[in-house]
């Protein structure tokens, strides 16, 4: 009976584990910005709640609401297909980070630059109007 609880307790230690470092892996400027941009060009305003800052939620908000009077305009955008060529970080601090990204939309090529910041210790696009 012991030697079962500690197989189990190992087992779940090792999942934990691997889902953390999984968690930081996921937790990257680069890869807050493709996630980011791949939510952005198909429309997941979902995904972009969850990868963007506080500040940024009444501009997602704007976009949602722009795109409920173009239903034919939002099935299009949901149906791209995004493809990372490259996507680094130009410039980065503690809290604050810049990535440039090249991708190709429907195979067309594309560039973005967005700028994180941190927030509870996690990247976050920001998207605030000037």
């Amino acid at each position: 009976m012991k030697k079962r609880f500690w197989i189990l307790f190992l087992a779940c230690a090792c999942l934990m584990m691997g889902a953390c470092q999984n968690n930081k892996k996921n937790n990257t400027p680069e890869a807050v910005t493709e996630s980011f941009l791949k939510a952005f060009y198909t429309a997941d305003f979902t995904h972009m709640y969850q990868v963007t800052t506080k500040k940024s939620e009444l501009v997602i908000k704007a976009l949602q609401n722009g795109m409920k009077d173009n239903p034919e305009q939002l099935e299009t955008m949901r149906a791209r297909k995004i493809e990372f060529v490259e996507t680094k970080v130009v410039s980065q601090t503690d809290s604050t980070a810049v990535c440039a990204s090249i991708f190709k939309v429907n195979g067309d090529n594309q560039q973005a630059e967005w700028e994180l910041l941190k927030e509870n210790d996690e990247w976050k696009v920001t998207m605030v109007l000037p």
